[in-house]
């Protein structure tokens, strides 16, 4: 069980892929929060189970009462909130783990407290399981595309641009205010690139953001910038596949880019970098080390300076230096 999260559920990838090697007969489950479940990749023939936003006591009833007909030996909740501590708790199964959190721990019938809670994601569900038995190899986390979910995705630009070469994609949006770059330096950035490159930028969005989105590309110019149609998880994973460069904060679409292996320059500023920015040498992880509040973990903030001293010129630069995409 991982209820939601997209870069939570990209960080578990490894270890499914792992479970399901050592178990390649065995029924495996996976719980999650709908739509997140269009991410397990269906090689792995996991059966995902999903709960509606918003779900109330009747209807984690249902989804237990699912579960139970799998007659799972045993249940992982990686998420071990209420919700998934009254579905673990109503399963069936006997042999129940999840994290040692105040009150829910007497749900499971062992628990795990991590000594760093500020490990990598993938490492920390790797310790989870390893502490409970269950270990092997890991491999980076990747998401698998065909060619048809390849052509789906591309057909969601519009015609004019689907050639478009080097193609940047960008997403200026975040989850909370604090940890999104300013609009206006988007903008600029989006100028600069255009001015290097004479190609126009691509602004993703997903559920209740097209409406940013759209008013962003008219702000900076439909030369300049254009958006996407309407896609699934998997598709939109597809189309990040074809990106040359993704810009993004630490978001949710960062780590599905990570994880089709597309070169992603990443801005944080309140989050914590270490559990979860990309790793490798054709990613770039940008922050401001001299702000004494970097790190803050604040979702509001009056004057955002992580993010505001990052400003499109030295994004820019920094992207120059590294890329040789954005110089031709």
């Amino acid at each position: 069980m991982r209820l939601r999260g997209l870069g939570d559920i990209v960080h578990l990838l490894p270890v499914l892929q792992m479970l399901r090697k050592q178990n390649p007969d065995e029924t495996i489950g996976f719980f999650c929060q709908r739509p997140f479940g269009q991410i397990i990749p269906a090689e792995l023939h996991i059966r995902v189970i999903e709960m509606p936003p918003g779900a109330g006591f009747a209807q984690l009833l249902e989804l237990a009462r699912q579960i139970r007909k799998y007659r799972f030996d045993k249940v992982f909740d990686l998420f071990s909130n209420p919700a998934t501590a009254i579905v673990t708790a109503l399963s069936g199964i006997r042999q129940r783990y999840g994290f040692d959190y105040r009150v829910r721990r007497w749900v499971y019938s062992r628990t795990y407290a991590p000594p760093d809670p500020n490990k990598h994601l993938m490492q920390l569900f790797c310790d989870f399981f390893a502490y409970f038995g269950v270990a092997g190899e890991l491999k980076l986390p990747q998401i698998s595309y065909s060619s048809a979910l390849i052509s789906r995705a591309m057909a969601a630009l519009p015609q004019q641009y689907r050639a478009t070469r080097p193609l940047l994609g960008i997403n200026p949006h975040a989850t909370y205010q604090s940890k999104a770059w300013p609009e206006e330096y988007f903008c600029e950035f989006i100028n600069l690139w255009h001015n290097a490159t004479r190609q126009p930028v691509l602004i993703t969005w997903g559920p209740g953001e097209r409406a940013a989105a759209e008013a962003l590309a008219e702000k900076v110019g439909r030369d300049r910038a254009f958006v996407h149609e309407s896609l699934r998880i998997d598709e939109f994973a597809a189309l990040l596949s074809q990106l040359n460069l993704f810009l993004t904060c630490d978001t949710g679409p960062m780590h599905i880019a990570w994880a089709v292996d597309t070169p992603v320059v990443a801005i944080f500023g309140p989050t914590t970098r270490e559990p979860v920015y990309p790793r490798g040498d054709k990613h770039l992880v940008l922050y401001s080390d001299s702000v004494d509040c970097l790190q803050c973990h604040r979702e509001t903030c009056s004057h955002k300076s992580c993010m505001y001293s990052l400003t499109p010129q030295k994004v820019f630069a920094a992207v120059m230096k590294k890329y040789d995409c954005c110089k031709g």
